[in-house]
């Protein structure tokens, strides 16, 4: 494998690869771009053609070994235990005029700080009870469900009482009018 190959890839193919190797579907990743999941597949198909490998595991591994010794040229040697650690990674952005049609994945970036480092999802406010884009499955704690279960019954017994009383202010007025 050459630099020649990695070169001809685009930059939203290298953001696909990158989140193939952190372990998304192309299904996640599609959600969290706001594009199909087919146009995952093809993009890291073709992906995978300019790279000449057959898995797109085997892409991602080798973007990421492409990645690595660029950051090790240009940084200098770092230790073992942070090279592995995997908390630093270029930002992928999505983009560059190769979109397909009816995909809405121009300009949009993935969500990471300034510094590179990835924001942990649990730093990210209060955890919802349904699946959102930064969190598309519900993994919930059995205390988190609870609180969120108590929340939603103070809720509704509030909307309630808010209801009976404008409906007893309702009568109450119909009364005073009809006497």
């Amino acid at each position: 494998m050459s630099d020649d190959q990695i070169a001809k890839l685009t930059d939203s193919q290298r953001a696909y690869l990158r989140l193939v190797l952190a372990h998304q579907s192309s299904k996640q990743i599609a959600q969290a771009l706001g594009i199909s999941a087919h146009t995952v597949d093809k993009r890291i198909k073709e992906a995978m053609r300019i790279l000449g490998v057959g898995s797109r595991i085997e892409a991602a591994r080798l973007l990421a070994a492409s990645d690595a010794g660029k950051l090790g040229r240009e940084l200098g040697p770092q230790s073992p235990d942070l090279a592995e650690s995997g908390r630093f990674r270029s930002p992928p952005t999505i983009g560059g005029g190769d979109d397909d049609a009816g995909t809405t994945g121009a300009g949009v970036a993935l969500r990471e700080d300034i510094s590179g480092y990835s924001t942990p999802s649990d730093m990210r406010g209060l955890p919802l009870p349904f699946p959102t884009r930064d969190r598309p499955s519900n993994s919930l704690s059995i205390l988190q469900r609870a609180g969120w279960m108590i929340g939603l019954i103070i809720g509704l017994a509030i909307a309630t009482g808010i209801l009976l009383s404008g409906l007893t202010a309702l009568s109450t007025l119909l009364i005073a009018l009809k006497g």
